[in-house]
């Protein structure tokens, strides 16, 4: 069995959540919504499972890759926060998805923006793990 290089600590949850490829210039939505079901979260990142990739000249994946002008949008119950793809693969037959997505935040875990963002989320909104990410992010 191989062993799995984890640096971080993963919370384990199955969220709906929903991407965005935006402009990081001007912050104009470019291709989505695509909805998905939020698998794990670390301070650094979080994996994914979505149906679709391609939005017509837009890829979720590819295009931020190779435009670093484009950036995706996470967004899980009333947080939104900027990522970036990592890598992807099929997840045939795992809950009906078709790809499994794995993303980096933009923030890092420590920063004023993270913060902010984990602070302004409504408790009663954020179930039970708003109390990781305070753990996580504002420690």
């Amino acid at each position: 069995m191989k062993k799995q290089k984890r640096v971080v600590e993963r919370y384990e949850c199955l969220m709906p959540a929903s991407l965005l490829l935006k402009s990081a210039i001007d912050g104009r939505t470019l291709a989505g919504p695509e909805e998905g079901l939020l698998c794990n979260i670390s301070p650094g990142g979080a994996a994914l499972l979505v149906d679709c990739l391609e939005f017509g000249q837009y890829h979720l994946v590819e295009s931020p890759l190779e435009d670093e002008n484009q950036v995706l949008e996470l967004t899980t119950n009333e947080v939104e926060i900027f990522c970036r793809p990592v890598w992807f693969h099929a997840a045939g037959g795992q809950e009906g998805r078709r790809f499994r997505l794995g993303v980096a935040f933009l923030q890092p875990a420590g920063s004023d923006e993270m913060r902010d963002i984990i602070q302004s989320v409504e408790p009663e909104a954020a179930g039970g793990w708003k109390d990781i990410w305070r753990r996580w992010f504002t420690g």
